[in-house]
């Protein structure tokens, strides 16, 4: 396990190398994988998120070097080498992260089983359809709160899906939710990738794989017309 007095060292031993008299790291309970840094000068601050705890020695150690890079260089250069990549995709990360990641959660249900529809039922559905793999590990939950504006959330590092119970109504057809479930399904198989993140030609091209997009399209712009 990667202690905090490791994570401090790996942190200081990069902060020497690019010309940093005083580093100091230590871990915080961010919801979200991210880091947070201050710098001065001769010195530097990170708060990193735990969920960094239990990696191997390695993949701190690029992490520390690239995240000094990118405070040195002002940013530009990527902060998650491929060994900490590679490690985030693992199966380990996510069975020792993803109830973590749920428990500090805020406006989801914790339960694919919503008032009207069962996403797991909607992930049979899809897979039935040929549309989609079953992905054991991931995490389906329906939203507290009825959100318009996003109707579907995706966190591909910790494969967790939440659906907009905005969504889960007797006015709204079923293959509705299905579609933005299979789009959030999409970002989930595509990983890492920048294309995908950004809806790029060809995650599009997936998505209206679908036989009922352009129905649920027109059904989410209705929606959040008459909600607003």
């Amino acid at each position: 396990m990667m202690t905090e007095q490791a994570l401090r060292m790996y942190f200081q031993m990069a902060g020497v190398d690019h010309g940093y008299g005083q580093v100091d790291a230590r871990y915080s309970p961010f919801k979200e994988f991210k880091v947070q840094w201050q710098r001065g000068k001769g010195r530097a601050d990170f708060q990193v998120s735990d969920y960094l705890d239990g990696a191997e020695d390695d993949v701190v150690r690029d992490f520390a070097y690239a995240l000094m890079d990118r405070v040195t260089s002002g940013g530009g250069s990527d902060p998650y080498p491929p060994r900490l990549r590679q490690w985030m995709a693992s199966p380990s990360f996510v069975h020792r992260n993803q109830s973590t990641y749920v428990r500090r959660s805020r406006n989801i249900r914790r339960t694919p089983e919503g008032e009207r529809l069962d996403l797991r039922e909607a992930y049979d559905r899809l897979e039935g359809m040929g549309l989609v793999k079953k992905d054991l590990e991931a995490y389906l939950t329906w939203t507290s709160q009825p959100n318009i504006r996003r109707v579907g959330y995706c966190s591909v590092l910790m494969k967790v899906i939440a659906i907009s119970s905005a969504l889960d109504q007797d006015d709204v057809p079923r293959f509705v939710s299905d579609y933005v479930l299979y789009h959030e399904l999409l970002h989930l198989s595509s990983g890492m990738d920048p294309q995908a993140m950004r809806h790029g030609p060809e995650f599009r091209r997936m998505e209206r794989m679908h036989p009922d997009w352009r129905d649920a399209e027109d059904w989410l712009r209705r929606i959040a017309s008459r909600r607003m």
